[in-house]
């Protein structure tokens, strides 16, 4: 019997490709669907109630906003602050949902934010639908002055709490 030298491997790059492993391919599919669905949800067509994206200016624990100019929702990932516009009011509540902390999101369709995390869901001015939450989204205390709304985030309000719903300005 006679013995064959062992073969060495071929690789088709010339030794520039890199190793994929599994975790490395799920990762990076995953990132790539992510980046896909964040891109088609800043293209869904915007209904009765615009949905905008601003970044307050900041001074201590208030964060200051221009005043909306008709109903909807401006969110503020980096302050994580969702500014409501809604039948004359304006409200700021916490971006995060009260069950889990996950980022809400605007569906203008259903006039509604939901969280995507357990599926609860919440009217345009924050006040819990249905889902896990168990209470609705904590609001900003908020003020106008000097034309604009400013913002306390240092003590947000939970869903619960008397004075909840007078947490919120007229502006037309």
């Amino acid at each position: 019997m006679s013995e064959f030298p062992a073969a060495e491997p071929i690789d088709p790059c010339g030794g520039t490709c890199a190793d994929p492993d599994r975790r490395s391919f799920l990762r990076d599919g995953l990132l790539a669907v992510a980046a896909i669905t964040a891109i088609a949800g800043d293209a869904a067509p915007l209904h009765a109630m615009a949905r905008t994206v601003a970044t307050g200016l900041v001074s201590g624990a208030t964060v200051t906003y221009d005043i909306p100019a008709a109903d909807g929702a401006t969110i503020d990932r980096t302050n994580r602050v969702i500014l409501i516009r809604h039948q004359g009011m304006v409200y700021a509540a916490d971006l995060e949902c009260p069950h889990k902390g996950t980022m809400v999101q605007w569906q203008p369709a259903q006039q509604r934010f939901f969280c995507p995390k357990h599926k609860s869901t919440f009217r345009a001015e924050g006040t819990r639908i249905q889902g896990k939450s168990p209470r609705s989204l904590d609001r900003y205390a908020v003020r106008l002055e000097g034309g604009k709304i400013v913002v306390d985030t240092a003590q947000p309000v939970d869903g619960d709490a008397e004075g909840w719903a007078a947490r919120g300005v007229r502006v037309g």
